[in-house]
C-alpha cells in the first residue's frame, strides 16, 4: 500500500484496494480520484485513519462476508470511473 500524507488533516492517498475496504468497513467512506489509469482512495488525514490503517496492518479478526462486500463495492465504482 502507498499512503502519502505527512501532516495531520491533509488527505491520505491509498492505491491498495483492500486496505480501503477495511477502511471502509471500519466506517470511514473514500472519494475516489482518477490519476491518469489509475483510481486512488482518498482518506481524511486524521488520526482515526491512521490507527485504523495501522490496525489493518496487524492482522484484525473480520466478519468476512461484510468485509468482501465492501471490497466488492469500491471494485465497482473502481472500474466504473476507469471506463
Amino acid at each position: 500500500m502507498k499512503k502519502t500524507s505527512n501532516a495531520l488533516n491533509n488527505p491520505v492517498y491509498i492505491y491498495d484496494i483492500h486496505a480501503s475496504a477495511y477502511l471502509q468497513f471500519r466506517g470511514l467512506n473514500p472519494e475516489l480520484k482518477k490519476e491518469g489509469t489509475r483510481v486512488v482512495f482518498c482518506f481524511p488525514g486524521t488520526p482515526y485513519t491512521q490507527n485504523l490503517i495501522d490496525d489493518y496492518y496487524k492482522n484484525p479478526t473480520v466478519k468476512l462476508v461484510d468485509y468482501i462486500s465492501h471490497l466488492r463495492q469500491l471494485r465497482a465504482q473502481m472500474l466504473s470511473m476507469r471506463g
